[in-house]
Parts: structure tokens; C-alpha cells; sequence
């Protein structure tokens, strides 16, 4: 009798013991936690403009991991990324970036505190115009803390804004581009974001930024593409320097501005070591002359540039594999063609000389670059 409990208890300990191997898997669920889809359930309302949401259905037990828009962690079943991003381009009234904030609303962002292991969050183009007083995103730093990922572009946020964002210490990618910052309208404005020390990738394309954003970018030193295309950069860029500190910084575009120079306020140039690709395009750029940080490995440089140009500031750039130099009006490369400093460039692999105004003598001044792979010169 004895002997045949042992046997009983033997064989009940190897299913309990399989039970823990196995992981349980006829305990527990697959589907999302509840809590997070009741949460998804809330936020319905806000986001659901042209019935995009239709597959958040109000049925207990549904799994929301496998509604649109939301993704969640396969071992865990918690949201870890929610794109609710141009919910509101389908608004009856329309989407109008430049009719002010006629439909701007303003979010509540306590409203994804249950999202504990959120990674990414997509918010752009929701014509949000902030977010409502002592519910902002400075709310979700505590809980939040694996959100490394927020979009809020195309939207009709403006500085009032960066104080609670700055509280976002766990983010490594911001895009603001495409809203209504101006970089002056707030006390310490965009100085605040360097509270973000894990901060890489910045984009504030499409704003009313001035020149003095580039000194507000100073402390950000986790940095490694910084995005200011089409702001109200002009004239002489004397706060470049303002950059200098970025030691990180792999990837800047200042296309599509004002600007005519650029160097720092007491007049050295600018010192970008790590700097490997620079976008320079469509802006104001008269002088043919400029010096660039040394270890670039692309340059585009697409502006008025007349006549013949200066390539001294370009003989340090041993780096360099990629130049575009398209729509200028560059005749000639002059270090060339009066024998002075040669042009050897000697990684270049891909080179744009598109619409400029070229002749075929241009061919010889190009005889030094051994390592290219692909040349266009199609001529105006």
C-alpha cells in the first residue's frame, strides 16, 4: 500500500514539474492583458477618424495585440508599440498645416499610462495642439520608462510644449518636425531638451526656428542626426559653434534655408569630428570657398554657386565617398585648373555634378579620383 502512494506522489510531482517546464502554456492566455485593452477601448474615441479603428472591438477576451495599429511583446502579450499616427487627415473638416490650430485639440497623455513596456509611440499628423495642463507628457517619465520612440510630427504643437517632453529621459528618438516651434516664445525654450542625455536622432524640419537654436542644441551631447531642414536659418551661421560640443553627431541637414555662411563668432571654423554626412542644399551660399569638418563621408551641396569653384575646402575631406553638387552653376573646379592644391579624394565613389554649367573639360579635373563608381553630369 505504501509503495503505491510513493508511486502516486512520484508520478504527481512529474506533472508538477512539467507543468513548470512547459511554462503553464494551458494556464495561461495568449491575448493581451486586459487592463490594456480596456485602455486601447479609451483611447478609440480620439483616434478613430474614418473608422480606422474598427478592429478595436468592445468584446471581453478579444486579443488586442492583433487589432491595427498595435503591437505587442510575444513572451510578455504587453503593448510595446502603438502607431495611431494620420488619424485625423480623414476628418471631415480636413488636415490644413498652414489654417492655423482650427482643429487643434489637446491630448491626454495620462491616457497611455497603462502601457508600462511601450517602446514606440506614433502620434503624428493628430493636429494636436498640446497637451492639457498637469496631464502632459511628464506624466508618463515615471512609468514609462522603456519609451524610446515618440512621433509628433504634423501636428500644431509649439514651446509651450518642451518642459514636460524634456521629462522623457528614456527617449532616443524625437521628431517634432512639421509644428509650430519657434525656439524664443518659452523661458529656456529648447534648452530644456538637454535633460534628454539619451537623446540620438532629433528632427525639427518644417519649423520658424532661428539661428540660435544651434547654441540651444550645445548640451545634447547623445546626439547623432540632428534634422533642421526648412527654418528661418539665415545669413551668417555665427552660432554653429553651438554644435561643437555634439561630439556624437553623425548626420546634419540645414537644407532648405537662408543661410550665406557659415563659421563660428570669433571667426574658426566649425569643428564636427565625428560628422559623417552633411546636407547643405537649397540655401544662400555665395561664396565659393568653405571649409568643411574633415571626416565627412557625404556632402550635398546644392546651391548658387557661380563660376569657377575653390576646392581647397574640400582637399581634406580624405574621407568623403559621396558629393552632390547639383543645380549650381560651377563652370570649372579652379585648384585644378591653375595647378594649385589638387583635389584627391581619393574614397570618392559617387559624385553629382547634374545641371551646372560644365563643358567637357570638366573630364580632365577628374582624373585624379580613382575609386569612383558613379558619375552624372547631365548639363542645363
Amino acid at each position: 500500500m505504501m509503495m503505491m502512494e510513493w508511486k502516486w506522489l512520484r508520478l504527481i510531482r512529474m506533472a508538477v514539474m512539467l507543468l513548470v517546464l512547459e511554462g503553464c502554456r494551458w494556464c495561461t492566455t495568449d491575448a493581451c492583458l486586459e487592463h490594456e485593452r480596456i485602455a486601447l477601448l479609451h483611447l478609440k474615441p480620439f483616434f478613430n477618424y474614418g473608422n480606422q479603428l474598427q478592429s478595436w472591438v468592445e468584446v471581453k477576451g478579444s486579443d488586442c495585440c492583433k487589432w491595427k495599429r498595435v503591437e505587442c511583446n510575444t513572451t510578455t502579450r504587453r503593448l510595446i508599440k502603438l502607431s495611431l499616427n494620420s488619424t485625423r487627415w480623414f476628418d471631415n473638416m480636413g488636415y490644413d498645416m498652414d489654417n492655423g490650430n482650427l482643429n487643434a485639440w489637446y491630448l491626454n497623455t495620462s491616457m497611455f499610462l497603462p502601457f508600462e513596456e511601450l517602446k514606440s509611440l506614433y502620434l503624428s499628423g493628430n493636429a494636436i495642439g498640446g497637451d492639457l495642463e498637469n496631464e502632459g507628457f511628464g506624466k508618463l517619465s515615471s512609468t514609462l520608462s522603456n519609451l524610446e520612440i515618440l512621433d509628433l510630427s504634423f501636428n500644431y504643437l509649439n514651446d509651450s510644449i518642451l518642459l514636460s517632453l524634456s521629462e522623457l529621459s528614456s527617449l532616443r528618438y524625437l521628431d517634432l518636425s512639421y509644428n509650430q516651434f519657434e525656439g524664443s516664445s518659452h523661458p529656456r525654450g529648447f534648452q530644456l531638451l538637454s535633460r534628454l542625455n539619451n537623446l540620438e536622432t532629433l528632427d525639427l524640419s518644417w519649423n520658424s526656428l532661428k539661428n540660435s537654436i544651434l547654441f540651444h542644441m550645445r548640451n545634447l551631447s547623445s546626439l547623432k542626426t540632428l534634422r533642421l531642414r526648412r527654418n528661418q536659418l539665415k545669413g551668417r551661421l555665427d552660432h554653429i559653434q553651438g554644435l561643437n560640443n555634439l561630439t556624437n553627431l553623425k548626420y546634419l541637414d540645414l537644407s532648405d534655408n537662408s543661410i550665406e555662411s557659415i563659421s563660428n563668432q570669433d571667426g574658426t571654423q566649425w569643428r564636427l569630428t565625428n560628422l559623417e554626412e552633411l546636407d547643405l542644399s537649397n540655401n544662400l551660399f555665395r561664396n565659393n570657398t568653405i571649409s568643411f569638418p574633415q571626416g565627412l563621408s557625404s556632402l550635398k551641396y546644392n546651391n548658387s554657386l557661380q563660376g569657377s569653384l575653390d576646392t581647397k575646402g574640400l582637399r581634406n575631406l580624405t574621407n568623403l565617398k559621396k558629393l552632390d553638387l547639383r543645380w549650381n552653376q560651377i563652370e570649372s573646379f579652379q585648384s585644378f585648373k591653375d595647378g594649385g592644391s589638387k583635389l584627391e579624394l581619393t574614397h570618392l565613389e559617387e559624385l553629382n555634378l547634374d545641371a551646372n554649367l560644365f563643358n567637357t573639360s570638366v573630364f580632365a579635373s577628374l582624373n585624379k579620383l580613382s575609386n569612383l563608381k558613379s558619375l552624372s553630369i547631365k548639363l542645363q
